[in-house]
């Protein structure tokens, strides 16, 4: 019986121990992701003002993805801003030898005690937890281009995703009697493809495609039959977007226009057109504005894009946490603007592009 009793104290213990150790080792974490922010922030600081500099403000930009360039363009936008009402902005995750998720690095940015957060936030539990903590501890979160439904954040700054759907899908049905000409006497419908990112997980790419689909149904009787179907893109690695794609392109059935609904599926889709000679026998829609899809429009292989003013968008976000640090109050939702980009207009960018070089 004693021995029995003993073996129990001794497992006691032993969770006891544990216990203690990794509520150190959590405290151990939250000073060390305090401290890491601190010196990353100053660093920054340092490094592109000459000197340091102290701010009325300190905000954190937290996004899954620190080397797309869409983030990059937002990113200037912010620092722009930021410098007009005397706010530093600090991008999360960039320039560490160790890859964290958006969810660790909101965990960082949250104990560092910043000002605000800007958060590329999806429906997912881990975001609702951690918007609501941060909102708990006092620090304001506005939400850019996806958005929690349902949490503490004070405001969702993007574009209306079902009003994007419908813009896809009325470029489909500019492009669907071309498609069709190319069937030469073939009168089944034009097929469309739409790449969706198997990463994404929020509801906007359902409303996109939702919004394109009831688009393309209340199709005048002119316009030829379209059959519309989407596919999931692996975006989770450097080049698991290409090798996605390229296994979609190479399946029986090229799909008579393709919908890219992201900067690099666009661009890996346009590659891999090229690369197979299959230029001209797909119709490409793209997302954004980079350097690579204005040329690959001008040079007729991409047929449209749509992009948001990102600039925009980045002034949008500084403002929104200026204004609810201010005035405790903020407009729930920022509307941004998204313009289209075809051979009608092709020049006027390329043209911009080169005055700004």
């Amino acid at each position: 019986m004693s021995e029995e009793k003993g073996s129990r104290d001794r497992k006691y213990g032993i969770v006891t121990i544990l216990l203690i150790v990794t509520v150190l080792i959590s405290g151990l974490v939250t000073v060390c992701s305090m401290i890491y922010f601190r010196v990353r922030i100053r660093t920054d600081i340092l490094q592109s003002d000459g000197e340091s500099r102290e701010y009325s403000g300190y905000y954190a930009l937290v996004t899954s993805d620190n080397e797309d360039a869409f983030w990059s363009t937002v990113f200037d936008g912010m620092r722009d801003e930021g410098e007009m009402t005397d706010v530093y902005v600090y991008r999360a995750g960039r320039n560490l030898a160790t890859e964290y998720d958006k969810y660790d690095l909101m965990e960082m940015a949250i104990a560092s005690g910043v000002d605000g957060i800007i958060y590329e936030a999806d429906d997912t539990a881990e975001s609702m937890t951690l918007i609501n903590k941060a909102n708990s501890e006092g620090i304001p979160v506005v939400t850019v281009r996806s958005d929690t439904p349902g949490s503490k954040r004070k405001s969702f700054i993007g574009v209306s995703f079902y009003n994007l759907g419908t813009e896809y899908g009325k470029l489909i049905l500019s492009a669907s009697r071309e498609a069709y000409a190319r069937h030469n006497g073939d009168e089944s419908d034009v097929s469309v493809l739409v790449l969706t990112d198997e990463d994404m997980r929020d509801t906007s790419q359902n409303v996109v495609v939702t919004a394109l689909k009831e688009t393309i149904e209340k199709r005048p009787e002119s316009y030829p039959g379209i059959t519309v179907a989407t596919a999931k893109i692996d975006n989770s690695g450097e080049f698991t977007a290409e090798e996605s794609i390229r296994k979609v392109l190479t399946d029986p059935g090229l799909p008579d226009i393709i919908v890219c609904l992201n900067e690099i599926n666009t661009v890996s889709v346009y590659q891999a057109i090229v690369e197979q000679n299959k230029v001209g026998a797909s119709t490409i829609i793209g997302y954004y504005d980079s350097e690579t899809i204005l040329r690959a429009i001008e040079k007729q292989i991409i047929y449209a894009t749509i992009t948001i003013d990102s600039q925009q968008l980045g002034h949008d976000c500084i403002d929104a946490l200026n204004e609810y640090i201010k005035y405790k109050r903020v407009s729930e939702y920022y509307g941004v603007d998204y313009k289209i980009i075809d051979m009608s207009n092709i020049d006027d960018y390329l043209k911009g592009g080169e005055d700004n070089e």
